[in-house]
């Protein structure tokens, strides 16, 4: 191999390894662009997000208030005859028939009338 041989192959590898770099950096701007392109969609969906949140965290407080209003309001079932005081979900509770049902406030008033806690109460 001659001289001149090898310097055209050294001046081709250059020009090639010179494409190559105008390559990439063309390939990092574009990246860059999406890169700020992205940045802004985050930002727009982020505030999406705190709004949806907002209203997630008002829908949550009422709801919240008005558990705690049922809570306030619950009742708690017995028999005439019977010996033990349910709460309405009580499967036992559902049983009573309407006739024999009594209804109170409050345990503490079903303690005073001297019925005792079901299992659904403790």
């Amino acid at each position: 191999m001659n001289v001149n041989q090898l310097e055209n192959n050294v001046v081709e590898s250059f020009k090639l390894a010179k494409q190559d770099i105008v390559k990439l950096y063309e390939n990092v701007g574009y990246l860059l662009g999406q890169v700020e392109q992205l940045k802004k969609e985050n930002a727009y969906l982020m505030a999406k997000v705190e709004s949806v949140s907002k209203v997630k965290r008002t829908v949550v407080v009422k709801t919240a208030r008005k558990v705690a209003r049922k809570v306030v309001s619950k009742k708690f079932l017995a028999t005439k005859g019977g010996s033990k005081v349910h709460d309405t979900h009580c499967p036992f509770a559902k049983n009573i028939k309407p006739k024999n049902k009594v209804v109170f406030a409050s345990k503490v008033k079903a303690l005073n009338e001297g019925y005792k806690f079901c299992k659904c109460l403790n």
